[in-house]
């Protein structure tokens, strides 16, 4: 396999604030592959905003080790670190466009620094533009633009020096969905067509199960989880990460939700995370040949790297030796299943409230 773009090996950071020494990256060994779309989320405070500014070496990581495409960058010098980080474009939440100039020497901005001729830089930057999607707004300027307008800017910028690797920190979070789905499906058109490496900084799990090829989970500068996005969706193991994917699915009902359920579902209520198959063919499977009567009541169904994925809570209604074997078929194609119990016999989700302690 080849060497990763980016690696971290047991890379730490601290800073000393008013309150004493904050370690805000803590001990993270993580590899980031070429050409991948890469998410790190966390929520605030959860050092991962500190941790792309490792990547290019606007912090300093106090211990450890960070390689950048091929380069050990915690032993470079100034000069060094500057060609690096030719290579490594960036874009931010609040964009940081130079409010006075048009939306062509913003673009043209990057290639004024590195002395490239000017016909050159501003037939560059129209290029940027016009694969951007917003050639007509050269003359513009930022306070012309709507937000997802000047995103795309901030990112034909970013794109200038044409770069090895682009850093989103948080660059949607400003943005409407309807308006972060588009500068989202931009991003991926900047890994596919153009073989850029992306990592993207989020606190939006919505994010990542739109774009991301895989996620690393931050909490208090650790990183609690990783891998691909839809394995870590379908089986996370840290609860900081089980709480991003109920904030962003909303696929599994409160305790007071699930009471109102039993008011009207008197039979066996069970919560089961779906991997792979939907939830048809996956009920259809587990109640062949049994006399059990599966009722949807609550959940959602929607898609992470194009493969569909969700929970749905059902009503099983039938003799408890049959309702087990659904049970058993369930768990055993690959669901996560917590059993609620009955009306009569009611059992508690140990994940809410787990969720509801994390919180």
């Amino acid at each position: 396999m080849a060497e990763p773009i980016i690696s971290f090996n047991d890379v730490s950071k601290a800073f000393t604030t008013r309150k004493g020494r904050l370690v805000a990256v803590d001990g993270v060994s993580l590899d980031i592959r070429d050409g991948e779309i890469f998410g790190v989320i966390g929520y605030s405070g959860a050092g991962k905003s500190t941790l792309v500014r490792l990547i290019n070496a606007l912090e300093t990581a106090d211990s450890g080790s960070i390689r950048v495409l091929g380069q050990e960058v915690t032993a470079l010098p100034e000069r060094e670190l500057n060609k690096l980080r030719s290579k490594i474009g960036m874009i931010f939440q609040q964009f940081n466009l130079f409010a006075s100039k048009t939306v062509l020497a913003n673009v043209a901005y990057p290639l004024k620094l590195a002395k490239t001729p000017k016909a050159e830089r501003l037939a560059k930057a129209r290029e940027l533009l016009d694969f951007v999607g917003i050639a007509d707004k050269a003359d513009a300027y930022p306070a012309q633009l709507s937000g997802g307008q000047k995103q795309r800017v901030g990112i034909a910028r970013a794109l200038a020096a044409d770069p090895r690797i682009l850093l989103a920190d948080e660059a949607t979070s400003a943005l409407d969905p309807e308006t972060t789905r588009d500068v989202l499906d931009l991003l991926r058109r900047v890994n596919k067509d153009l073989g850029v490496t992306l990592v993207l900084i989020t606190h939006a799990m919505e994010v990542v199960q739109y774009i991301c090829d895989r996620v690393a989970v931050m909490e208090d500068g650790k990183v609690v989880e990783a891998g691909q996005t839809y394995d870590v969706f379908a089986a996370p193991t840290a609860a900081t990460t089980r709480r991003f994917i109920n904030t962003a699915l909303h696929d599994r009902p409160s305790p007071d939700t699930v009471a109102r359920l039993r008011e009207s579902y008197p039979g066996r209520l069970v919560h089961v995370r779906m991997k792979d198959s939907g939830a048809g063919f996956a009920l259809s499977k587990a109640t062949s040949g049994l006399n059990v009567a599966a009722t949807i009541v609550y959940g959602a169904i929607t898609e992470v790297e194009e493969r569909p994925f969700g929970a749905v809570t059902l009503e099983l209604v039938g003799e408890d030796g049959a309702v087990g074997q659904v049970l058993e078929r369930l768990a055993a194609g690959g669901s996560h299943v917590t059993d609620l119990g009955t009306a009569a016999a009611p059992l508690e989700d140990p994940t809410w409230r787990e969720l509801v302690t994390a919180s």
